[in-house]
């Protein structure tokens, strides 16, 4: 019965090598093919980081703050745009609706009430009347 005991504890302690041989592996591959996959820029940067989980993290912490600032952005240009008396109806159009494409792109989804309100707030004074 001890040797049936100390038989399985030898195959755990086996298998739990084996688990973290598997792991190193995966780690190693999945390092090398995600800095196989950046530019020369950014492989200075994580060059230096050991676990692949670490690199992933951090990119993902980086280009999702990125996305949230780039749509930010994009948000406020179509709030400033306004309609000006001065500049040919036309041109102003289509930059509202390069606007609105942006934010498509983007996939910025804004309620439509806040967008059909707030076109009209911004049309010209001349069509309020």
């Amino acid at each position: 019965m001890e040797n049936s005991a100390s038989s399985k504890s030898s195959g755990v302690a086996v298998s739990m090598k084996m688990k973290d041989i598997l792991c190193v592996q995966a780690n190693k591959v999945c390092h090398h093919i995600l800095l196989s996959a950046l530019s020369n820029d950014l492989f200075n940067v994580y060059c230096s980081y050991k676990e692949s989980k670490e690199i992933w993290d951090s990119l993902i912490l980086k280009y999702t703050v990125k996305d949230v600032v780039r749509q930010r952005f994009i948000i406020a240009n179509y709030y400033r745009w306004i309609m000006n008396e001065e500049k040919d109806i036309k041109v102003q159009i289509n930059k509202y609706h390069k606007l609105l494409e942006d934010l498509k792109t983007k996939n910025i989804s804004l309620p439509d009430n806040f967008i059909s309100k707030l076109l009209i707030v911004k049309l010209m004074e001349s069509w309020t009347n």
